[in-house]
C-alpha cells in the first residue's frame, strides 16, 4: 500500500516555527519497541494548523531526532487528509504517532493497516461497532467517525521515518454541511475520549511488531467494503466487488468481467444494490 512520501529537504532549507507545547511529557509504558516497553515524548496543544505538519517539523529537529513521540492537539486549523483534502477538525481527537524506520517489524506498506487496526480495536473495546473502510477510514453505522493519513519520510530517496495523524470525531455535532449526511461522531464524554487515546497508542505501536497475517485477518474481519460492489478510482477506474486483501493491505477487486485487479492506492465507494 503507497504511503505519502514527504523529503526533508524542504524542512532543512527552510526554517520553519515549531510551536510551544502547552505540556510536554513522557509517556513510559505506553510505546513498544518490538514488544519491549519505550519512553517517548507527548506534546500536546490547544490548537494547531496539523498534528502531522508539527510532527514532521520535530522529527527533522534535534529535539526528537530518530525517537518516537506523539503529537496531540484539542483541535486543528488546517487538518487534511489523503489526497490533500480538507479534515475537519474541531473539538474531537487529533494526534500524530511519529516512528523512525527500523523501530519495527511490521513490513512498512502495512502501517496504515495496523493504524486501522488499532483505531477499530480501541473503539469496538468501548462497545461501539465500528468498521475499517478501505484504506484509511473508520465507520459507525456506515457513517465516517475516523480518518487515517499515514506518511513516508524520506532524505535522499529513502525512508528515514514515518508519521501517521488519527483524526476521530468525539462530541461532534455540527458537522458542516457538505459532510453532515456522512459524518458521525462518538459521545462527548471526556473520560471516553481519554481511553480511546490511550488504548489506541498502546495496541498501534504493538500493531507495528504483529503478525502480518494475523493482522490482515482482523483488518478483513472487520472490513466495511469486502463483500461488497464498489466503484474504484484515481490511479485507476472501474467497477467490481471487493473480496479481500492481500499481503501488502492492498483491496483484491474482482472486476465485472471476472478478473481481478489489486488496488494499492486511490478511492472507493460503495455501490447501491437493487432491493
Amino acid at each position: 500500500m503507497k504511503l505519502d512520501r514527504e523529503k526533508s529537504r524542504k524542512f532543512r532549507m527552510k526554517k520553519h516555527y515549531i510551536p510551544m507545547p502547552y505540556s510536554a511529557y513522557p509517556i513510559p509504558t505506553l510505546i513498544y519497541d518490538y514488544g519491549k516497553p519505550q519512553a517517548a515524548s507527548l506534546y500536546y496543544y490547544k490548537e494547531l494548523p496539523s498534528t502531522n505538519r508539527t510532527a514532521k517539523e520535530l522529527f527533522f529537529s534535534q529535539a526528537e531526532n530518530n525517537r518516537r513521540f506523539i503529537v496531540l492537539a484539542d483541535r486543528q486549523s488546517a487538518g487534511r487528509g489523503r489526497l490533500g483534502r480538507s479534515f475537519f477538525s474541531d473539538g474531537g481527537l487529533y494526534f500524530t504517532c511519529a516512528v523512525p524506520r527500523g523501530s519495527f517489524s511490521l513490513p512498512p506498506e502495512l502501517i496504515t493497516t495496523a493504524a486501522a487496526a488499532a483505531v477499530c480495536r480501541a473503539i469496538t473495546g468501548e462497545g461501539f461497532p465500528v468498521r475499517i473502510k478501505w484504506v484509511n477510514d473508520i465507520l459507525l453505522d456506515g457513517k465516517k467517525i475516523c480518518g487515517i493519513l499515514a506518511e513516508a519520510l524520506s532524505e535522499r530517496n529513502s525512508a528515514i521515518g514515518y508519521i501517521v495523524g488519527i483524526g476521530i470525531n468525539i462530541g461532534t455535532s455540527d458537522f458542516p454541511e457538505a459532510i453532515a449526511d456522512t459524518a458521525a461522531s462518538l459521545p462527548g464524554d471526556p473520560l471516553l475520549k481519554s481511553r480511546v487515546f490511550h488504548r489506541i497508542i498502546e495496541t498501534f505501536y504493538k500493531a507495528l511488531n504483529e503478525n502480518p497475517h494475523k493482522l490482515l485477518d482482523y483488518c478483513t474481519e472487520k472490513s466495511f467494503v469486502i463483500g461488497k460492489p464498489i466503484h474504484y478510482f484515481g490511479a485507476a477506474d472501474g467497477f467490481g466487488t471487493a473480496i479481500g486483501l492481500d499481503s501488502h493491505g492492498g483491496l483484491i477487486v474482482k472486476k465485472e468481467d471476472g478478473t481481478t485487479v489489486v488496488l494499492s492506492g486511490g478511492e472507493i465507494s460503495i455501490r447501491p444494490t437493487n432491493g
